[in-house]
C-alpha cells in the first residue's frame, strides 16, 4: 500500500479544481459614423484560468482563482504581443473570496468575488470581478415563480495614495441593487421568462467639479466615473425548439439618469466632448442564441456536456454617456462606448 503524498486540510469537506485553456482567432471591423474611415483588426489570442472551490462545513465556502490579464477586464493575451521580451505572461488573482449561506434563501460573499448581478456584456464584461461584498436572497412565490434580490459594494480605493502622494483622496464605492423575477411556465419542459431591474450608483460627489478616474493615471474624462446613476433592465426567454436544441431570446436596456451632466463634465474638463448621437444617455441590446442541450433543465441552468455547442447573435447601441466605460466587454466592442453594430 502506497501512502498518498497529497494531503487535504481536515477543515475542508469538499474541494473542486477547475479551469480552462483557450486559443482563438479574432476578427473585428468597424466603420466611422458620418465618415469614410474604417478599421479592420485580426489577432490570435490565448487564455488560462485555474481555480479551486471548497466547501467548509455546511454553510461556508471559498473560491480562489488565477487568470491572465492585469487590468481585470480580459483574461486573454495576444500571441506575439511580447515579442522576444524576457518576461513571460503573468498570472493574477482573479478571485479570492469567502462565502456564507446560513439558509436556503440567503447567501453572503466577501473578498474578490464573481460579479453577483444578472446582466449582459453590453454593460458588464464577464471577466470583471468585484472587490467588496454582496448579498443574495431568493423567494419562491409559487412552484414556478421566483423573486430574488441581489446587491453589492464594489470598492475602488483612493485614500491609500495619501501616504505616497500627500494628496487628499477619498475611497470610491460602487453600490448596486437588483430585483429579479423568473417564471417557469412548466418546470420540466419550459419555457421560462426572466427579467431584472438594477440600479447602480457611485459614492463620489461631483458637486465640486472633480472627475475621479479609477485608473489613477490622471483625470481622463473618458474613463471617469462621475455622473453615473444607472438603471439597467436585462431580460431573457428560454425554450426548447426540439429535442436537443435550445433557444434563448435576450435583451438589455440601460439608462444613465445623469447622462446630460456627464456630457457637460466631459466637455468642461477640456477633453473635447462628443455629442454621441441623440440617445447618448441610453443603450440597448437585443439578440438570439441557439445551442445543444440535453433538455430544458440543462438549458435553463446553462449546463452543457462534452461535444455540445452554442452561439449568440445580437445587435447593440451604446450611447457615449449611457454606461460606465470601464465595465463594457473588452472582447466584443473593443472596450468602447459610442458604438453600434452586430
Amino acid at each position: 500500500k502506497v501512502k498518498s503524498k497529497l494531503s487535504i486540510s481536515k477543515y475542508l469537506d469538499e474541494g473542486k479544481l477547475y479551469g480552462d485553456i483557450r486559443v482563438r482567432q479574432e476578427w473585428r471591423g468597424a466603420d466611422e459614423y458620418g465618415g469614410s474611415d474604417s478599421v479592420d483588426r485580426s489577432r490570435q489570442r490565448y487564455k488560462i484560468t485555474l481555480g479551486f472551490k471548497t466547501k467548509i462545513s455546511e454553510n461556508w465556502f471559498t473560491d480562489i482563482a488565477l487568470a491572465m490579464g492585469s487590468k481585470g477586464r480580459s483574461d486573454n493575451a495576444t500571441l506575439g504581443g511580447g515579442g522576444y521580451a524576457e518576461a513571460k505572461e503573468e498570472l493574477f488573482v482573479k478571485r479570492a473570496m469567502l462565502g456564507w449561506k446560513p439558509t436556503d434563501w440567503l447567501t453572503l460573499q466577501a473578498g474578490r468575488i464573481k460579479n453577483p448581478l444578472y446582466t449582459n456584456p453590453m454593460v458588464w464584461d464577464k471577466d470583471l470581478t468585484w472587490d467588496g461584498a454582496s448579498w443574495k436572497t431568493k423567494y419562491k412565490m409559487s412552484k414556478q415563480t421566483t423573486i430574488s434580490t441581489t446587491g453589492g459594494v464594489n470598492t475602488m480605493q483612493g485614500d491609500d495614495t495619501q501616504s505616497r502622494e500627500g494628496t487628499d483622496k477619498d475611497s470610491q464605492y460602487q453600490l448596486s441593487g437588483q430585483v429579479i423575477g423568473k417564471h417557469l411556465f412548466d418546470k420540466k419542459s419550459g419555457p421560462s421568462a426572466k427579467v431584472g431591474l438594477t440600479y447602480t450608483m457611485y459614492t463620489n460627489d461631483d458637486d465640486d467639479g472633480v472627475i475621479f478616474d479609477p485608473t489613477a493615471e490622471g483625470n481622463d474624462a473618458q474613463t471617469a466615473i462621475n455622473d453615473l446613476s444607472l438603471i439597467e433592465i436585462p431580460a431573457d426567454y428560454k425554450m426548447m425548439v426540439k429535442n436537443g436544441l435550445g433557444m434563448t431570446i435576450f435583451g438589455d436596456y440601460a439608462y444613465n439618469i445623469d447622462g446630460s451632466d456627464r456630457r457637460d463634465a466631459w466637455i468642461n474638463s477640456g477633453a473635447g466632448g462628443n455629442e454621441g448621437g441623440s440617445d447618448n444617455d441610453s443603450a440597448f441590446l437585443v439578440g438570439i442564441g441557439f445551442g445543444s442541450y440535453k433538455d430544458f433543465k440543462a438549458l435553463d441552468k446553462g449546463k452543457q456536456k462534452k461535444g455540445d455547442w452554442k452561439g449568440n447573435l445580437w445587435y447593440q447601441e451604446v450611447g457615449t454617456y449611457s454606461v460606465d466605460p470601464n465595465h463594457v466587454d473588452s472582447d466584443i466592442f473593443d472596450s468602447k462606448v459610442n458604438l453600434k453594430g452586430i
